[in-house]
């Protein structure tokens, strides 16, 4: 062999070593050739994580990927459309459509699978019950019988008895109930908030399930109002809208006459928000969210005494609900379902604080709705069938739905679970909602 020969080899192998050594360094970085376009491309991702249930399997573009609950599936190539699916065996499948672009991660970090079917326990059988609320602890269940009586029955003894409330006046009651979404029940499950319609006026009252019945309006009536001053006069009657506990079992939250206020159940006073032409209102902790009619939003920090005005409201909604983590406020009308944003998040898809967006336009009249565990779907009643839906509407959107006829719903987001009343009876359905 020439020593040119050698030269040619030598400069030869050099140039092979710096391309494979290229092409190697490429790839490592996430490099890939495409043959649709015949370019050099920096690769994507797909990132999936599955808050329940556990070991769900995952798979893009139709083709296993081997992993389940948390996946990353890298080296994807860019500038085109991915569909990911989550499955398990007893549960309704979950699809997403993803774009990959160069050098970025997409994906969804909150798929919830829900079941096929609902398995469930009677936990009450009762032909009457028309609607029905759970205490956090799970120990009592408040529900109203025929529209006219309350009933009180713990849970915790399958031979218990019922008790009725009895109220110690001899007025005709017409109707009794109770707001839905676990307001009613105070924190630690021993006072029930209802309410007590005779003849064109509605009273409210506590259950204690310690010291029995309390007369909320009498309390009002004829102490706080005689006892305390105010520049900005007080209103006379306890004509109340609405009635939910405020950060303990001692404070009360109460809308009447649109105006809203405070009372301290336990020193007897009540204390003017100064919020006016309420249409509906929530609590989170010492936060308080009210709908201003008929669709402005308010927030107010009542630890700083602070009122601003978040925004309008896409449409006119009838309720507002807060979030289990207390970042996110949904608003309902019959057949709507909204989502405002109180904090930016860090997970895709991205919002900013005060961003809203429609995430379901139903066909029939949506009853009951409630905040899932997580804080990224909603439960609710759309002509008596359950639905689930997520709030994040990249397509497509998943919904997940049953074929039960449902007269009445509970949900407690805390331990993830959901009762329903069917067929003449309340019951619980079993697992993990």
């Amino acid at each position: 062999m020439t020593r040119k020969t050698r030269r040619i080899l030598f400069v030869l192998a050099i140039l092979a070593f710096v391309a494979l050594g290229f092409a190697v360094t490429m790839y490592a970085r996430g490099y890939r050739w495409d043959f649709d376009v015949n370019r050099l491309l920096l690769t994507g991702g797909v990132y999936l994580k599955t808050l329940s249930p556990a070991e769900a399997e995952v798979s893009i573009n139709f083709k296993p990927t081997g992993k389940t609950t948390a996946a990353l599936i890298k080296n994807l190539l860019p500038l085109r459309k991915y569909k990911a699916v989550v499955a398990k065996d007893g549960y309704q499948t979950w699809t997403k459509e993803f774009e990959v672009t160069p050098g970025f991660v997409a994906g969804a970090e909150t798929v919830v699978l829900f079941p096929e079917k609902l398995e469930s326990e009677i936990i009450w059988p009762e032909a009457s019950i028309t609607e029905f609320s759970v205490s956090p602890n799970q120990k009592f269940a408040a529900a109203v019988i025929s529209s006219s009586q309350l009933i009180i029955r713990d849970l915790t003894n399958i031979n218990a008895t019922t008790t009725p409330i009895i109220f110690p006046d001899k007025r005709k009651t017409a109707a009794v109930g109770f707001l839905k979404n676990n307001r009613g029940w105070s924190a630690n499950s021993k006072k029930f908030i209802f309410y007590r319609d005779i003849s064109a006026r509605r009273l409210w009252y506590i259950w204690d399930n310690e010291k029995g019945l309390t007369d909320l309006t009498m309390v009002y009536e004829r102490q706080i109002v005689l006892k305390q001053a105010s520049a900005s006069p007080l209103p006379v009657k306890f004509s109340a809208e609405k009635v939910t506990w405020f950060g303990n079992d001692n404070n009360l939250l109460a809308l009447i006459n649109n105006r809203l206020f405070n009372l301290d159940i336990v020193n007897e006073t009540i204390t003017d928000l100064k919020l006016s032409e309420i249409a509906d209102f929530e609590s989170y902790e010492n936060k308080i969210a009210a709908l201003k009619k008929p669709d402005i939003f308010l927030f107010m920090d009542s630890a700083v005494d602070n009122v601003s005005v978040l925004g309008q409201a896409k449409f006119a909604p009838q309720k507002i609900l807060f979030s289990p983590q207390g970042d996110k406020i949904a608003y309902v009308d019959e057949t709507t379902l909204g989502v405002f944003w109180l904090k930016d998040t860090s997970r895709q898809p991205l919002k900013k604080a005060n961003d809203q967006e429609i995430v379901y336009l139903g066909a029939g009249e949506i009853s009951e709705t409630f905040w899932h565990r997580y804080g990224e779907h909603l439960v609710f009643l759309e002509n008596q069938k359950l639905k689930t839906v997520e709030i994040d509407t990249r397509p497509p959107l998943n919904t997940a739905s049953w074929n039960e006829t449902i007269l009445g719903l509970d949900y407690l987001a805390d331990n993830s679970k959901l009762f329903i009343l069917e067929s003449e009876a309340v019951k619980s359905i079993e697992g993990e909602f």
